[in-house]
């Protein structure tokens, strides 16, 4: 990569006494596709304008042709109980990661989530290592899915990751359960690290419908759940159900629970769109598998733009990036980034 600027962190004293400035080579990994939604290659410097907070900017233009950064990617799995059927699918996904996603040059690693946390791979280019730590997820018995906190452990993973794409994607259901993190914070967490954020979606209740009831394992038992006074039936999934209903029972019921949800922040699609991301539903196995070879594509056929601001400002910067001829094409890109300081 011919941007050896990005090696060395540039300072630069702020307007604010007794502050610095601390920026670095802006990264703006940026899809350009036609109507049908296909990658537009062949565009060069002379076709691309970027823009931050209004101002034009020089910058330098590399393609996967060319030769870009690596990818450092962190696969976040939601474990919750109510993913059963989901992690299926997930546990088979191991072996696509670095030929369809990072490559020899990337690295990647998984962690799962639920009512907490947990690293299960560090960033890796084993990909054996990899595909183990995938085939050894298994559900636990919390309903909670800390989406945003399990989002903002992998941002902070891959900010350790240094001259890299940084990645995220979700395997999760669309809205969060539970985190102690805000969606604002993620986001701005996000934007400050650069890292694009993608999801691969479920509905559990959907997954579940569609599971054949061999595939489904029992979630693993860590902790008993209490069970509410005057509800001698409750349901771990958090539901009172009689006495003698079904399974199918149950599911509807799940079923319910989950459309009784749907006022609430769709948070996999808010931090998609705030950082150039893109959200992938699926219900089976090539539902997923075709995420995946999505989210590859993408990631082999983005333009990247770098670029050092001009006028590097405390606070959030606006990006803008503009491709002429720009008739019918979608730009997909980064909103924007921060700036930070330091005392």
């Amino acid at each position: 990569m011919r941007h050896l600027l990005a090696l060395i962190p540039i300072l630069l004293v702020a307007q604010e006494a007794g502050f610095v400035v601390q920026t670095r080579l802006v990264f703006v990994p940026t899809i350009v596709q036609n109507e049908q939604g296909r990658p537009v290659d062949g565009l060069t410097e002379a076709n691309f304008r970027i823009l931050d907070n209004g101002i034009q900017q020089p910058f330098s233009l590399d393609t996967f042709g060319t030769g870009v950064a690596r990818v450092a990617l962190i696969v976040a799995v939601q474990t919750s109980g109510i993913s059963a059927s989901a992690l299926v699918k997930v546990r088979q996904i191991g072996a696509m990661i670095q030929p369809v996603i990072t490559g020899e040059r990337g690295c990647a690693g998984l962690i799962s989530f639920s009512d907490s946390v947990v690293v299960r791979q560090a960033c890796t280019k084993d990909p054996d290592a990899l595909s183990k730590a995938f085939a050894a997820l298994a559900s636990r018995d919390p309903k909670e899915g800390h989406v945003l906190d399990g989002a903002a452990e992998a941002i902070r993973l891959l900010e350790a990751q240094p001259n890299a794409r940084r990645v995220l994607l979700l395997i999760s259901e669309t809205r969060d359960r539970g985190s102690e993190a805000t969606l604002p914070d993620v986001i701005r967490q996000a934007q400050a690290a650069g890292v694009t954020v993608y999801s691969a979606t479920y509905s559990a209740f959907r997954t579940g419908f569609f599971a054949k009831p061999e595939e489904v394992r029992q979630p693993r038992q860590t902790r008993p759940l209490p069970i509410p006074s005057g509800k001698p039936n409750w349901d771990p999934v958090g539901e009172s159900i009689p006495a003698n209903s079904s399974a199918q029972s149950g599911n509807i019921l799940a079923g319910i629970g989950e459309l009784a949800r749907l006022s609430k922040e769709k948070t996999t699609e808010k931090l998609a769109l705030a950082t150039g991301g893109a959200e992938y539903p699926f219900t089976r196995l090539p539902g997923l598998e075709k995420a995946i070879q999505n989210l590859g594509e993408e990631v082999h056929s983005q333009y990247v733009i770098s670029f050092i601001p001009k006028e590097p400002k405390l606070g959030y910067h606006a990006l803008t990036v503009q491709v002429q001829p720009g008739t019918n094409l979608r730009i997909r890109t980064r909103p924007g980034y921060w700036v930070n300081a330091t005392p």
